[in-house]
């Protein structure tokens, strides 16, 4: 079983994330909900050995940014997201193609479906996430300081608009306010319209042959 780590690791980031936020005295260090994930992902996909390592000098290069950031000075910032976008992308192309791939639905394949879903809405965040500490009026209306552009709030606040875009639910917080960032959430409805359409029907089509057989 190689994806229920990596599933619990995107929930738990999903979940107390935003409770540590909420909560300022919840003791959460900065950083160790995507070190989890990191973690899992390389588990996840430690029998493919060139993306293992690829994932693995990703972690590293991104942790490393992590801690050597500067609120004064974003681009360091925009590096690390850069290298996590690129990290979920390998991640969510290995998975998509292993769904297109395989024969029959496993448990392991239909949990690791669920995390590719889950994943794609990671990958926009960081994408959000670089583009927000580039140029602070891109997502929303409303543009903080610049040491306030890599507070984790931030980060969090960028986590439920693209999770919001993704499933087509809609925003009640920011609002895109350029037409590059309104294309990107269109763009990412669309992507998660599209994958409920095609590699879940996929699944279930699966499920649906293996019951006619029995």
């Amino acid at each position: 079983m190689r994806y229920p780590p990596l599933l619990l690791a995107l929930f738990l980031a999903l979940l107390l994330k935003p409770f540590a936020e909420h909560f300022p005295s919840f003791p959460l260090p900065s950083g160790v909900l995507l070190l989890l994930v990191y973690l899992s992902v390389i588990y996840a996909f430690r029998h493919s050995h060139a993306l293992a390592v690829c994932l693995t000098l990703l972690a590293l290069g991104s942790v490393t940014l992590r801690l050597e950031a500067d609120p004064w000075w974003p681009h360091v910032g925009v590096v690390g997201q850069g290298l996590n976008f690129v990290a979920m992308v390998l991640v969510a192309i290995a998975i998509f193609f292993e769904v297109l791939r395989a024969r029959s639905a496993s448990s392991d394949l239909v949990t690791g479906a669920v995390c590719l879903y889950l994943v794609l809405g990671l990958a926009w965040t960081f994408l959000y996430y670089s583009m927000y500490l580039l140029w602070p009026g891109s997502i929303f209306a409303s543009v903080g300081s610049v040491a306030s552009t890599t507070s984790d709030s931030k980060f969090t606040e960028l986590l439920y608009f693209s999770m919001s875009a993704l499933t087509t639910i809609g925003s009640s917080g920011g609002e895109a306010v350029t037409t590059l960032a309104r294309q990107l959430a269109v763009v990412e409805s669309a992507v998660g319209q599209l994958y409920l359409a095609v590699l879940i029907s996929r699944l279930v089509g699966f499920s649906t042959t293996n019951d006619t057989k029995l």
